[in-house]
C-alpha cells in the first residue's frame, strides 16, 4: 500500500487508496518525494510549526497582486519571519507590508542549511521554511540543497506548480486553483 502522494502529473486512482499523482519525468523520483498537501494540511503544518520562515521572493513583483495580497494575509495570520528576496519589497510596499528580513535567496539557504544558525533573531534554526514567489529555477535548486543537507527543515512551497524537491507543495494548477488553494489555507489558519 501507498500510504503518500508521489511527484506530479499523471493522476492514478486506486480503489483502496485514493488518487495517486505520478511523475511527470521519472527522473525527478527520490527516496524522498514531496507530498502533495491540499491547504487543510498545509495549515496544520504551518500552526504546529514553534519556528517558521517565509521567504517571499521576485514574481511578487509580476505575478497578479491578488496573490501578494494572499501572501501578506498567510504572514500576518501566523507568527512567521518573513524575509523578502530579489526585490519582493517594491510589491510588498504597495501594501506597506514590511518583511522582518531583506536577504538573497541563495544567502539564506546557505544559513538555513547549517543547523548551528541562530535565525535572523538569534533564538535558533527554523523548522519550517515556505516558499512564494522565487522563480522556479532557483527555487527548485534552493529545495534540492535543504532536501540534501538540511534534514533539520521541513519545506512548504505555495507556489502554482510543483516543486519535487519541498518536503511538501501544491500540485501545478490554474491561477483561478491557486487563488482557490491559497484562500482555503488563510480560512484554516483561522
Amino acid at each position: 500500500m501507498i500510504n503518500h502522494y508521489i511527484v506530479v502529473s499523471h493522476i492514478i486512482h486506486y480503489k483502496d487508496i485514493g488518487d495517486i499523482m505520478l511523475a511527470w519525468n521519472p527522473a525527478l523520483i527520490s527516496v524522498n518525494q514531496a507530498r502533495i498537501w491540499p491547504p487543510k494540511m498545509a495549515a496544520l503544518t504551518i500552526k504546529q510549526s514553534k519556528r517558521p520562515l517565509f521567504i517571499m521572493g521576485s514574481l511578487l513583483n509580476i505575478i497578479p497582486e491578488k496573490i501578494t495580497e494572499k501572501s501578506i494575509k498567510i504572514a500576518k495570520k501566523i507568527n512567521v519571519t518573513v524575509v523578502a528576496t530579489g526585490g519582493s519589497n517594491l510589491a510588498l510596499d504597495k501594501y506597506e507590508f514590511k518583511p522582518d528580513h531583506t536577504m538573497g535567496v541563495v544567502e539564506i539557504i546557505n544559513n538555513l542549511k547549517n543547523p548551528d544558525w541562530k535565525g535572523f533573531d538569534g533564538k535558533g534554526n527554523y523548522d519550517l521554511v515556505l516558499f512564494i514567489g522565487v522563480p522556479y529555477y532557483l527555487g527548485s535548486q534552493g529545495l534540492s540543497t535543504l532536501k540534501n543537507f538540511a534534514p533539520h527543515i521541513k519545506t512548504l512551497t505555495l507556489c502554482r506548480f510543483m516543486h519535487p524537491n519541498a518536503d511538501m507543495s501544491y500540485p501545478n494548477i490554474s491561477y483561478d486553483e491557486w487563488v482557490d488553494w491559497l484562500s482555503k489555507l488563510i480560512d484554516y489558519l483561522d
